[in-house]
């Protein structure tokens, strides 16, 4: 049985847009390779550490990455491209494919993923370096920028381990795997305006967060989101606050931005999100109701054995009104037959 453990996902972000991210699964992993951007006459030379091209829609373009192999055995690497999503915290997420609530593409146009070729596979010798060409076609888009990147997986070696269970001992086998992710940001001669948007509120009661929706429906990234938070309870009384960003948004996404509950208790009822915020120094703010209900209120008090929360389990009072009635009919019919 593999058994795959995501440890950290750590991501850079620049001044512009976002750099290399670099994540491990793993128990315990070294960092074996050393992969390089070699970068085209057509780079911004004010960014390093990922792809920054200045590039017109339909042009074809083949980029090179080299990969050095630092140990003393040769490693197989998987390679594919991957679509640049916003992650829900704020910043940049490059995977090949994300089945998430909580950040999706509004536009199939910008996965651009589907316009990079890459071999599947390569082998490195040790302590030997390669170049791995990376064919790119630019997408036919009325946009300013667009996002994507190239994943770089290392598979390691098996460890099989063992663990107390309810009838015995289970044996595991657990394989390391580590994942390069170089960044790719292609700049259109366009300007399009911002379209910065505010959802819906909400609360999960799995994980104990309310969540704004945010959206970025223009076709570039969208800069500069930051802002405070409060929620308050019906009557108008605030229950606690906070501040986010500031962060960036990758073109046509949108991310459910999650806020801790940081109340002392939490009970069903209606509540107001309000959001006081500036997008690229451009107030944007909104207030949203939301509601918590007692199924909310019992998922999260069996997740995290919360000792403070109010869950209401009685009867409501109109279902024993009805049942006073029926009661009340059903003897007077019986007494009338009696006589």
């Amino acid at each position: 049985m593999k058994v795959f453990r995501i440890l950290f996902l750590i991501l850079i972000f620049g001044m512009a847009s976002p750099l290399v991210s670099i994540y491990v699964k793993a128990e315990e992993a070294s960092v074996p390779l050393t992969i390089e951007s070699i970068y085209p006459e057509n780079q911004n030379p004010q960014t390093k550490g990922y792809f920054d091209l200045s590039v017109n829609s339909s042009e074809a373009q083949t980029l090179q990455v080299r990969i050095t192999n630092n140990e003393d055995k040769e490693v197989t690497i998987s390679i594919k491209p991957a679509n640049a999503y916003t992650n829900p915290n704020g910043g940049m997420l490059y995977e090949d494919e994300l089945d998430s609530a909580d950040t999706v593409l509004l536009e199939d146009a910008v996965r651009l993923a589907e316009f990079i070729k890459v071999e599947e596979t390569v082998k490195v010798p040790p302590s030997t370096s390669v170049e791995v060409p990376i064919e790119l076609t630019v997408p036919e888009l009325d946009g300013q920028h667009i996002l994507g990147g190239i994943l770089f997986t290392t598979q390691g070696e098996e460890t099989e381990t063992q663990q107390e269970a309810e009838e015995g001992t289970a044996n595991f086998i657990l394989k390391t795997e580590t994942v390069y992710a170089i960044a790719l940001q292609l700049n259109i001669p366009n300007e399009v305006p911002d379209n910065f948007q505010y959802g819906e509120a909400g609360f999960i009661g799995e994980t104990g967060f309310v969540f704004m929706e945010m959206s970025n429906d223009a076709k570039k990234i969208q800069e500069k989101i930051a802002g405070t938070y409060s929620v308050s309870d019906k009557d108008g009384n605030e229950l606690f606050k906070g501040e986010y960003g500031p962060f960036k948004m990758a073109p046509k996404t949108k991310i459910r931005y999650p806020i801790q509950w940081n109340d002392e208790t939490l009970e069903d009822g209606d509540y107001t999100l309000n959001i006081k915020g500036t997008v690229d120094g451009k107030e944007v703010s909104t207030a949203k109701p939301f509601t918590i209900n007692n199924k909310d209120v019992t998922e999260y008090a069996e997740k995290t054995q919360a000792t403070q929360v109010k869950v209401d389990n009685g009867i409501p009072i109109w279902v024993w009104i009805i049942g006073a009635v029926l009661f009340g009919l059903v003897m007077f019919f019986i007494g009338k037959r009696r006589k």
